[in-house]
This record gives C-alpha cells, sequence and structure tokens, in this order.
C-alpha cells in the first residue's frame, strides 16, 4: 500500500471544506463528508492508478472525484502526492499552476 502524503494547500483545502461543511450543513455532515475523503484516500493507496489522468493540467497528474469535489494527485515510487482538493466549480487550471 502506498503512502499518502498532502501538500500544505492540499490542507488548507481540506480544513476549508470541513469549516465550510460544518458552516453550512452542520457538524454531522461535515464529518460524514470528511469520512469520505478518508475513504477515497485510502482507495488511492491502495489503487494508486485509480484517478483519470489529467496530464493537460500538470504533468504526471491525476484526478478522483469525491462527490462534488475533485482530488488532484500524483504517484512516484510508493507515494500518492494529494496536491489539491477543489470544488468542481473552481478554477482548475489556476489552482494547479506550478
Amino acid at each position: 500500500m502506498a503512502k499518502i502524503k498532502f501538500s500544505a494547500a492540499a490542507r488548507k483545502d481540506l480544513a476549508a471544506i470541513d469549516e465550510y461543511g460544518a458552516a453550512q450543513f452542520g457538524d454531522e455532515i461535515a464529518s460524514e463528508y470528511a469520512r469520505g475523503f478518508q475513504v477515497v484516500f485510502s482507495l488511492l493507496g491502495q489503487y494508486t492508478l485509480a484517478g483519470r489522468l489529467r496530464s493537460e493540467l500538470r504533468e504526471g497528474t491525476r484526478c478522483k472525484v469525491h462527490r462534488r469535489h475533485l482530488i488532484f494527485y500524483r504517484f512516484t515510487d510508493d507515494t500518492v502526492f494529494i496536491q489539491r482538493i477543489l470544488h468542481h466549480s473552481q478554477d482548475i487550471p489556476a489552482h494547479l499552476r506550478p
């Protein structure tokens, strides 16, 4: 199973998603949504190529969908590196520029 690592931006994305979810829908719903991310991260640890290749955004980048969010990651050696976690309505290319 591959290790999962997060960029600082991805950690901020998760915190913002949780904060927004709690404010808009309540703590219980926000926690349920967060647990869904954990399921996807576990899946990516086992099946590193499960996400669709999105090299047009950034070389080697893959994308896995979780409800209304897109998890952008790269896989190298034995590590899945989560780059960003973005809402589908965001300007994706602008957030994935190097």
